[in-house]
């Protein structure tokens, strides 16, 4: 079995919880027909989504590693880019 990091397990449950808490504020928004939850639904939305992007870089990063990588993705590339840069110098 792979060696599971506690940072990337962490990042999973706050992408599951703020997708949850997306649709509970959508939910709410509808079934009181206000959008004084409209605040909450956008932040979860804005976590879910940074939180995604941050597991797809892993996962790019790992197969990048493997030299498995299909196909490259700008973003990451430059993510990598600058974080491998940023390492190097320290």
């Amino acid at each position: 079995m792979r060696n599971i990091k506690p940072l990337r397990l962490f990042v999973f449950f706050i992408s599951v919880i703020a997708l949850s808490k997306f649709f509970e504020a959508g939910r709410l928004i509808s079934s009181e027909l206000t959008f004084s939850h409209l605040g909450i639904s956008i932040l979860s939305l804005l976590i879910f989504v940074s939180s995604l992007l941050m597991m797809g870089y892993w996962v790019y990063v790992d197969e990048k590693e493997k030299k498995n990588l299909r196909m490259k993705f700008g973003l990451y590339e430059w993510m990598h880019e600058k974080l491998s840069s940023r390492s190097a110098q320290k």
